[in-house]
């Protein structure tokens, strides 16, 4: 018959310095078990996170998505072309450097009139909005820039004569607007106003592009 077996001494704790207790030896075991099941689930948690984000970026590359524009600037001359059918009369749209930027463009009302209202964004990263009012006469003219006084005259461009308009400081709802121009075309009378921020050499080009392109349609 074997002799019986020597009884496994307990293990010393170095912290404490003797054995454990069979209760201090069971709490460690349940708090090594509730510390394992903590890490566990939080495991699980970051491999659900990455799942789902997979999921997530499957989906969004795998359905087909219409075009974003990339940026905000417009089209003007396409939208000018569309928009000319529901105006009488010649639309007119300026041929301008790709410099030149527009983040506006659209048919609205002035005054009760119709207007092709463009914005650019100049070189120099000013704006210059350009409008275009269909049927205004010079009284028209006058309540459109009811903030502003006419200050000289300047022929810009195959003897189109433009209206320079200051600011009228004394008001105090004006536009801040630093400068204005405003011409009628020599054979249908629209009216087409310059404001904005400009310098007057960028509002003088874009006058003389708007006086080439005026002069294409006038018979």
């Amino acid at each position: 018959m074997a002799p019986p077996k020597a009884s496994k001494l307990p293990r010393v704790v170095a912290e404490l310095g003797r054995p454990e207790t069979p209760e201090e030896t069971a709490a460690r075991r349940a708090h090594d078990s509730r510390q394992y099941r903590a890490r566990k689930t939080v495991n699980n948690l970051i491999y659900s996170l990455l799942a789902t984000l997979g999921l997530v970026a499957i989906i969004f590359f795998a359905v087909p998505r219409p075009d974003i524009p990339k940026n905000w600037e417009v089209d003007y001359a396409a939208v000018g072309v569309e928009a000319q059918s529901s105006v009488e009369g010649p639309l007119i749209t300026p041929d301008m450097p790709a410099a030149w930027r527009a983040n506006v463009a659209k048919l609205d009302r002035v005054d009760g009139l119709p207007v092709w209202k463009v914005n650019f964004l100049t070189p120099t990263d000013e704006y210059i909005t350009y409008r275009q009012v269909f049927g205004a006469d010079q009284a028209g003219l006058r309540r459109i820039l009811e903030d502003r006084v006419p200050a000289g005259d300047l022929t810009l461009g195959a003897g189109q004569v433009w209206t320079t308009f200051a600011l009228n400081s004394d008001d105090e709802g004006a536009e801040p607007v630093d400068y204005a121009l405003a011409t009628f075309a020599f054979a249908f009378e629209d009216a087409f106003i310059l404001t904005g921020s400009g310098t007057v050499e960028e509002f003088a080009e874009l006058a003389r592009a708007l006086t080439a392109s005026i002069a294409q349609v006038t018979p």
